[in-house]
Formats: C-alpha cells, structure tokens, sequence
C-alpha cells in the first residue's frame, strides 16, 4: 500500500513540474505583472476570514489576473526575453493560488 502512495506522489509531483503555466500578457514588464499579482492577493486576504484553504483562494486569483488582461500561458509558449518567477508548486502554493508563475519584459 506504500508503494502505490508513493508511486502516486513521484507521479503528482512529475506531472506538477512539467505544466509550469505563467501569468503574461504582453507589453507588460515583470514588474507590472509583480505587483498587479500583489494587488490581487492583497485583495483576496480582505476577502478570506479563515485559514481552511480552498479552491476559492484559486479561483479568484485566476480571475484577477484575467480582469486585469493577464493571460495563463505555458513555459513553452512565453517569450525567450521575459523574465520569469516560477509557479509555487509546493503544497502551500498549490493550495492558497500560486499555481501559476509571473512573466513580463525586462524594463529598458
């Protein structure tokens, strides 16, 4: 019984590291996307009274970031010149919305 937990969690953790998906949308810098994804979470902490975490934390982090023109784009389709910050894929990100990464340009 062991062996399938463990096989599952290998398993999880192989499939959670290959779909890295990031917040870009371009023209925006990283720094734009930065705090434009610190507002959203700085939002959704006046929202959230509990510490039981849920897909809501998710979910609205999703739809902040898509009414402020962000689009969730795999690794492999963002541009080679953005600038990236990986997805938080432990369990605590996973579970309070840092499942994407943020990715703009560099500032010139």
């Amino acid at each position: 019984m062991k062996s399938w937990i463990m096989l599952i969690l290998v398993v999880g953790i192989c499939f959670c590291g290959g779909c890295a998906k990031y917040y870009y949308q371009e023209g925006k810098t990283f720094e734009q996307c930065k705090q434009d994804c610190d507002d959203c979470a700085a939002e959704l902490a006046k929202r959230v009274t509990n510490n039981k975490p849920g897909s809501y934390e998710h979910k609205y982090m999703e739809n902040c970031m898509t009414q402020k023109g962000y689009i969730s784009v795999s690794e492999g389709d963002l541009p080679l010149s953005v600038k990236r910050e990986d997805p938080d894929l432990s369990l605590r990100g996973l579970i309070y919305g840092r499942r994407r990464g943020l990715a703009g340009t560099l500032e010139e």
